[in-house]
């Protein structure tokens, strides 16, 4: 399996999380390979991928795309900025665990796992990950758009 069947995976998973959790539809664009140099803006949840391949999966999104997507996750308004990186976190780990047991079912040789998401906030924060080939997709809801990017180590 390619590196961009793997990256098909965790999108088909983020659109079902999407439309299961916050009930909205996303439209994913094109697939494309990630320059070395990911730019965030502004809120980037970071998941590592250990086992027989090392990875990462990045999920990225602006703060008033956040806020609106942990409105409706949540069933409330007004969260606090902390409620609102809480929600992405938990929801990139969501996203993530579905991605990668499909990995997994697919490819058992490999038995990935996940590390615990790490987020960075801030504009244009620059995300390097030198040794990894990722690929990237961005994808369109009604609240604003997620770009997901899942690369690993040495590519395929």
């Amino acid at each position: 399996m390619s590196e961009g069947n793997y990256i098909e995976l965790w999108v088909n998973a983020l659109l079902k999380n999407i439309q299961t959790m916050a009930e909205m539809e996303g439209n994913p664009g094109q697939t494309v390979a990630q320059p070395t140099i990911f730019v965030s803006r502004g809120l980037a949840v970071i998941i590592g991928i250990t086992g027989a391949r090392s990875g990462r999966i990045i999920l990225d999104i602006n703060m008033e795309t956040a806020r609106q997507l942990s409105e409706v996750f949540n069933g409330e308004t007004g969260l606090e900025e902390d409620n609102i990186i809480d929600s992405m976190a938990e929801f990139a780990n969501i996203v993530s665990g579905h991605g990668i047991t499909q990995v997994n079912n697919l490819q058992t040789n490999l038995a990935l796992m996940l590390t615990p998401p790490s987020v960075f906030r801030g504009n244009k924060i620059n995300i390097t990950s030198p040794k990894i080939n990722a690929e990237v997709v961005e994808i369109d809801t009604p609240a604003g758009s997620v770009k997901i990017s899942v690369g690993f180590e040495g590519g395929s």
